[in-house]
């Protein structure tokens, strides 16, 4: 078997699958040649060395399969943005770790491409070796031999994750913006109006009156207390103010919010499952009452969709990208797919009772905390609610004595 001059790696195909270099082989006919490399194509003798290097050094996965969609070459950037050695998948179908609802796409692109000839740009996401989804932005092209044909094909993927999340964090923002100023105005305009209203009202109640007036008089206090209920949580998503932040553990936090849900889960027959990391302490840098009021009305919510009991499992989960995804998932009614997208717009609620601002003030404070907020959910399959804040490092964590 061959050995790589470079790195002394024995080698049965034309180039090394460690650090890239061409192994050269001596065929005695056509049909002993497995397949025409990557590097046979792009690189000559001068600028063998230029091309090892930038293959070397890339941070963008550079990959040449078969047409059948077999790994020939993987640059070494596979094993930092995957955490996969490129050897190991020399040989494995390019749809190895491709994320379920994406291993169509990518299968339909290689069609695409193979009838077609032309190159195409598209995305899809993989998983690492740790388990998170990584979304790459790919551009492939047919390897196209003397003849006409296709004999493989050349991608290179470039990792968008960060890029993507922080588009979405910017929209998130600018709609939440948009609300807080529409939140303002109608605040400010029925505020005043629902003063006098109550006022009145106070003052009829004072006077002695008929056994039904006092039946609408009540009905009518109910109501403006539900107006006003309505203008307060309005007026906490058009609030922008400056809040000091602490360095909270985030386990004692679910903890203290999950205690006060005792007598409730009880009561309904409801089984708390914690799934936190040995590690201690994990810490977040917020304010602790705002975040706890994003995880009461989680879990509240979780609660109310389970009427004849059932199992509430939160759990911790670190993120390579120094995350915490506190994950709080029922077996509940659940939420129709075809619902999910407008979970956390303003008056959007699947409940009888409620005015649909929950979520979407949950939504702003998680954003203004530097997360992100997710939900998934199936029609009698239950909800999964993630949510995702950056991690302080242990070493700002001081216990005084």
């Amino acid at each position: 078997m061959p050995v790589c001059p470079s790195c002394n790696y024995k080698e049965d195909y034309n180039f090394c699958r460690m650090c890239g270099t061409q192994v050269r082989h001596t065929f005695t006919n056509q049909e002993d040649q497995l397949f025409y490399p990557l590097k046979d194509r792009i690189i000559t003798d001068d600028n063998e060395p230029k091309h090892q290097a930038i293959l070397s050094h890339t941070h963008d996965l550079v990959c040449a399969i078969t047409e059948d969609g077999i790994y020939e070459y993987a640059s070494p950037s596979y094993a930092k943005t995957l955490g996969v050695y490129p050897d190991e998948l020399i040989g494995q179908h390019v749809l190895i770790n491709a994320y379920p609802e994406d291993k169509h796409i990518i299968s339909t692109i290689l069609a695409n491409m193979s009838k077609t000839k032309d190159a195409s740009t598209f995305e899809y996401r993989k998983f690492h070796v740790n388990g998170t989804i990584v979304l790459l932005e790919c551009k492939g092209a047919p390897i196209i031999t003397s003849t006409g044909e296709i004999e493989g094909f050349v991608f290179v993927s470039r990792d968008v994750t960060e890029k993507r999340q922080a588009e979405k964090k910017i929209q998130n923002s600018e709609k939440l913006s948009v609300i807080g100023h529409l939140a303002a105005s109608i605040a400010h305009e029925v505020r005043n109006p629902l003063t006098t209203i109550k006022g009145f009202v106070q003052l009829f109640s004072e006077t002695q009156q008929p056994k039904k007036i006092m039946i609408y008089r009540d009905l009518i206090q109910h109501e403006l207390s539900q107006i006003e209920h309505i203008i307060t949580e309005f007026m906490s998503l058009a609030k922008q103010e400056y809040v000091y932040t602490d360095n909270l553990v985030i386990t004692d936090l679910l903890d203290e919010v999950l205690k006060q849900f005792e007598p409730a889960t009880g009561v309904k027959n409801i089984h708390i499952i914690r799934h936190y990391p040995k590690e201690h302490p994990l810490l977040v840098s917020g304010q602790k009452t705002q975040l706890t009021q994003v995880f009461i009305h989680v879990i509240q919510n979780a609660i109310d969709s389970m009427e004849s009991g059932g199992k509430l499992a939160v759990s911790i989960e670190k993120s390579a990208r120094e995350t915490l995804c506190i994950v709080i998932k029922d077996n509940g009614c659940g939420i129709d797919s075809k619902r999910i997208p407008y979970i956390g717009e303003p008056f959007y609620t699947t409940k009888e009772r409620g005015i649909g601002l929950g979520l979407t003030i949950c939504n702003k404070i998680i954003n203004e905390h530097n997360g992100f907020f997710h939900a998934s959910s199936e029609k009698n399959d239950g909800t999964s609610i993630t949510i995702t804040l950056p991690m302080k490092t242990t070493g700002l964590y001081v216990v005084e004595a």
